[in-house]
């Protein structure tokens, strides 16, 4: 005899074999004994859930037929497949016989399967005879799409809205099949076929095949993963963990592994999902984790992520799985995903950081004439913890009445080196010094007043070819940037996140591979780095500028590059602004630096 795949085996003939459909089951059954049943019933819901097996349950309850009975020798139950016979001619064959008496059975059924797939001109067709059916006759109308149905024949129906199944009911379900079939399993195989099928009965049996198949009659946690295509709960713990501690070339390689080990990129970001959810009711909720990962790891990860996290990391998330669908280079796609989820993180953290540090540095402020000292001081460090960095404080920006040339020696003047701890590391030291990239906005003026469309053209077409020879930490961070604006001298690369921006000014290998590459490419090799926000502003206020008749002439050679104070500048944005908010307003710091503190009085 033929080998029949399991779904068919295993599928309900009883309202009692129906699996996670409680409601709609009981439902039906009361009505077909109390002589209450419709004339048209609309069965809606995801794929393999139960539909067209109730609606044949139905079809020979109502009727009174044996449900070992072959549904091929019921003449009066008849089924229809609208996806491939969705023309009116075909709609009007099936009605040419209702008007006609069952030949056995007491009521005629049609079961329409798939019915959002008829044309207009076929619904029409239908709708009259729902509007006034025979007597001994009955419709069921099956479909995953019922937005698709006319309101005209939703509202001729009774509706049943299919649920997923639980993915316990499912592997208990699986269980049950398995040992009919006397076959040896593992009860973590299971629930990880179930997770895989979404909530659909048929696609987890049809799974559970696969997978006895692949393991020689035995059902493994090795071969469900292999056969899923989905990733080992240690895998994707490590991952998660190097993540969440900003440990980027740690999760990049893990990634890496995973992927040549031939596991599906959607699957991996659907389970990242999966174990995210289950992180976050780790602690809340702990008996609706469907993760088989031990309970204290998750409630560790739950102790470094808070709820915005991961509900920006499962945004993130989210839009991956989109782009995925879109492109072959998953691969690509998932390395940028890491970087990005890594440096949201590490933003978030600096962000926190940076908070608390400007918190314990406003009470350091003894009187307002220390506001107007440029000498910088460096903050006490404990004996027994990690040297905080240290903090530059920086005069407010120039007014509009400042020539530019007077904004370019403020960024020498008012920007000054810090007193370094003892403790200070001086080989980043260097690193920053040495930098080959420029920021800031007289660096972007520079690059606007001597713009060409040509060389950005070349620079946006060039981009990804540009990069892709870069190792994959660095090709990563740069996916994620684009140039914005170009002259025949410089490039102005905008980045997605100040903490990727930050990253790459302290970068120095990488701006050197940059600017190797703009070299070999004939574009402008001089780079100015800047965030996308940062981008808008000062695009917008050149402008401005532009319209007024207010700009200067500034040459790009004119302004410096980055150093190491101006890089830890921008990375304590948050403690200078706090500061500046609480300490003094910018007008009267302006005015004190201009006429001393002897003339200026504050009055409030």
């Amino acid at each position: 005899m033929a080998y029949q795949a399991l779904y068919r085996v295993y599928r309900p003939r009883t309202f009692e074999d129906m699996i996670g459909q409680e409601v709609i089951t009981q439902t039906l059954k009361n009505a077909i004994e109390t002589h209450q049943t419709g004339h048209a019933y609309l069965f809606s819901g995801p794929r393999g859930t139960g539909k067209t097996s109730a609606a044949k349950i139905f079809a020979r309850e109502v009727n009174g037929i044996a449900p070992e009975t072959d549904d091929s020798q019921i003449s009066d139950i008849v089924e229809f497949d609208a996806a491939s016979n969705s023309r009116v001619e075909d709609m009007r064959d099936i009605l040419s016989n209702v008007d006609y008496a069952p030949i056995e059975a007491e009521f005629k059924v049609y079961i329409i399967d798939e019915v959002h797939m008829l044309s207009n001109s076929a619904f029409n067709a239908l709708l009259k005879t729902l509007e006034e059916p025979p007597a001994n006759v009955k419709f069921i109308l099956a479909t995953t799409e019922p937005q698709k149905v006319p309101v005209t024949i939703l509202s001729r129906t009774q509706r049943f809205e299919f649920k997923r199944i639980d993915g316990q009911a499912i592997a208990a379900h699986l269980a049950d099949v398995l040992k009919q079939q006397h076959i040896d399993f593992d009860q973590d195989a299971l629930r990880i076929i179930a997770n895989v099928a979404e909530g659909g009965m048929r696609d987890a049996l049809s799974i559970l095949d696969q997978v006895i198949a692949f393991g020689t009659d035995t059902v493994t946690v090795d071969n469900a993963l292999q056969v899923t295509g989905s990733t080992t709960t240690t895998q994707l713990m490590q991952y998660l963990t190097a993540v969440t501690n900003s440990q980027t070339p740690e999760a990049l390689k893990l990634l890496h592994d995973i992927l040549v080990a031939g596991k599906d990129a959607q699957r991996f970001v659907s389970d990242i999902i999966g174990l995210l959810r289950d992180i976050m009711l780790a602690n809340i909720a702990p008996e609706l984790i469907k993760s088989t990962a031990p309970l204290n790891d998750l409630r560790t990860l739950a102790q470094q992520l808070n709820s915005q996290q991961i509900q920006a990391m499962m945004g993130e998330l989210d839009d991956i799985q989109k782009q995925l669908l879109q492109t072959m280079q998953s691969d690509v796609y998932l390395e940028l995903l890491t970087v990005k989820l890594g440096m949201m993180i590490q933003g978030d953290q600096s962000h926190t950081e940076s908070t608390q540090h400007a918190t314990r540095n406003t009470s350091s402020f003894a009187s307002p004439e220390s506001l107007n000292d440029p000498t910088v001081t460096t903050q006490p460090v404990s004996s027994d913890t990690q040297p905080d960095t240290t903090t530059v404080i920086a005069e407010p920006t120039q007014n509009e009445g400042v020539s530019a040339q007077e904004n370019l020696e403020a960024t020498h003047d008012t920007v000054k080196p810090i007193a370094q701890s003892s403790q200070y590391d001086e080989s980043e030291a260097v690193s920053h010094n040495n930098s080959l990239a420029r920021t800031g906005q007289l660096a972007v003026f520079a690059i606007l007043q001597a713009a060409k469309r040509d060389t950005l053209s070349r620079s946006k077409s060039t981009w990804a070819t540009l990069i892709s020879t870069f190792n994959v930490a660095h090709q990563a961070l740069l996916t994620i940037a684009s140039p914005v604006a170009a002259s025949q001298e410089g490039l102005v690369v905008a980045f997605d996140y100040p903490a990727l921006l930050d990253q790459a000014l302290k970068d120095v290998v990488l701006q050197e591979k940059l600017i190797a590459a703009l070299r070999e490419q004939n574009l402008p090799t001089a780079l100015v780095l800047i965030s996308k926000d940062d981008w808008q502003q000062e695009r917008a206020e050149y402008v401005k500028q532009l319209k007024a008749g207010t700009t200067q002439t500034i040459s790009l050679s004119d302004v410096p590059y980055v150093s190491q104070q101006e890089v830890l500048t921008t990375a304590t944005d948050a403690t200078i602004t706090a500061t500046d908010a609480v300490i003094a307003p910018k007008v009267v710091t302006e005015a004190q630096k201009l006429f001393g503190n002897d003339i200026v009085t504050v009055v409030d």
